[in-house]
């Protein structure tokens, strides 16, 4: 009989260990949930903010999820979580690495930098955020039945989305994506111009680059749609520069221009796939 006792009084004990370690476990999981809801609301409308605002609230959102998983990983964990603990760490360290990537990507693209590293960093980062999001939504059910179990009447906070479709870290969806986002940074590259030589110009000219001695020419021109086309410039004992430009209501725009132009880069770039690389 005493053991007995003592053997209900020690399961009483594990069971108020676990109740505090799920009330700790929340608040970690509240925080990023707070997080993944903030991710959400500035990826949906980031074409909308100023470019240093969202390179901002990024970085605050990286550094707030690091803290998390730092801090998660702090918690006392008792005998009857040491399975679960990992798995959440797992989830919080993924949700920190994701978040890092896809700001890595994002910044690249508000700056102008590489689109296709842009491109590769962002669907990584999308790609771990959403197997941080499943890890998680496991963990939240396993620990739930634990308390249910142990009669502790505890709940288990839900701990969010950072993203709800996993089409979502797809090539054409994170290309199209991009492409939303970049579209409004053409803007500072003044209005469509009439004629492509003139979007070239202004294009060059904004990145403090002299046209006046170049000669244009008509490189490739897309047969599906005539909207897009590579031109290029030679100029005597300099390199030959190609440029992407895209027509759109009568104007054209620069979209994208380099010493070369891979085929995969302009398919990020959004050009059909019948033009050819120059």
């Amino acid at each position: 009989m005493f053991g007995r006792g003592c053997s209900g009084s020690q399961q009483a004990q594990e069971n108020d260990r676990l109740s505090t370690y799920a009330a700790d476990a929340n608040k970690s999981l509240q925080r990023s949930a707070s997080i993944a809801q903030r991710f959400n609301t500035l990826a949906n409308g980031i074409s909308s903010v100023p470019k240093s605002d969202a390179e901002a609230q990024l970085t605050q959102m990286e550094n707030d999820c690091k803290s998390v998983a730092a801090t998660f990983a702090k918690t006392k964990v008792p005998s009857k979580a040491t399975d679960l603990q990992p798995v959440a760490q797992l989830a919080f360290d993924m949700r920190a690495r994701g978040l890092a990537e896809f700001n890595k990507g994002i910044t690249g693209v508000l700056n102008g930098t590489d689109r296709n590293a842009a491109a590769q960093s962002v669907a990584k980062g999308l790609e771990d955020l959403i197997i941080g999001d499943r890890v998680l939504e496991e963990y939240r059910n396993s620990l739930a039945g634990k308390l249910k179990s142990a009669k502790t009447g505890g709940q288990v906070a839900d701990p969010g989305l950072f993203v709800a479709s996993i089409d979502s870290a797809s090539s054409s969806s994170v290309n199209s994506y991009l492409l939303s986002i970049a579209a409004p940074a053409s803007k500072t590259q003044g209005s469509a111009a009439s004629a492509p030589s003139t979007a070239i110009a202004a294009y060059l000219k904004n990145k403090g680059i002299d046209s006046s001695a170049m000669t244009l020419s008509v490189a490739s021109v897309s047969k599906s749609d005539a909207g897009w086309k590579v031109d290029k410039a030679t100029e005597s004992g300099k390199p030959t520069y190609y440029f992407l430009l895209h027509g759109v209501n009568g104007g054209w725009n620069v979209v994208d221009y380099g010493t070369s132009l891979t085929a995969a880069k302009m398919k990020a770039d959004g050009a059909p796939a019948d033009l050819p690389a120059p």
